[in-house]
């Protein structure tokens, strides 16, 4: 059997500490054995994703609520975080993507100790992934290349096994994060 706990927030900023406090709540629930460890970077991801809805998306806009959906399997977690788009461009298409761009992958953003890539999976959804590099000492002369957009997703993507972001309709998007425990 599978449990889920639902979770609404005000979609605006001042809200940030109140979904990060109800992380560290819910790890214990997500993951009874876990630890502070894991408590902060669960607050990490939620953080983030929370704080891109807010300054990304029309979900504001909209008059809607960020929507949190947790559900709780034997060996894994998954958390749904819906907005109201505009969604995430591929190669200069929004979704539906063309035909000839599923299954492409992409690098959106380069970190010091690796990159984050994108691969179109179907015409509606775009999965995230993280691919570490070895880390040379040298490379830190060059921290003023580095992008400060897209530090987001590389954090939810190193810390989550599986990340997408699909449409699923009427201006609504669905990340879904899935931890295996």
């Amino acid at each position: 059997m599978q449990d889920i706990i639902r979770f609404h927030v005000p979609c605006h900023i001042k809200y940030t500490k109140f979904v990060e406090d109800f992380s560290r709540v819910a790890s214990g629930y997500l993951y009874p054995e876990s630890d502070e460890v894991f408590a902060s970077k669960l607050c990490a991801v939620m953080n983030e994703v929370f704080v891109n809805i807010v300054e990304h998306t029309d979900t504001a806009k909209e008059n809607e609520v960020v929507r949190f959906q947790f559900e709780i399997g034997l060996k894994y977690f998954s958390i749904s975080i819906y907005d109201y788009g505009p969604g995430f461009k591929a190669d200069g298409h929004l979704p539906p993507y063309p035909k000839d761009l599923i299954g492409k992958k992409y690098q959106l953003r380069e970190t010091l100790d690796g990159h984050v890539f994108y691969q179109i999976v179907d015409p509606f959804t775009i999965s995230f992934m993280f691919e570490e590099k070895e880390m040379n000492l040298d490379d830190f002369d060059d921290l003023g290349m580095l992008e400060d957009n897209g530090l987001g997703i590389s954090i939810i993507t190193k810390l989550m096994d599986t990340v997408t972001y699909s449409y699923i309709g009427n201006g609504k998007f669905d990340w879904k994060l899935v931890k295996q425990i």
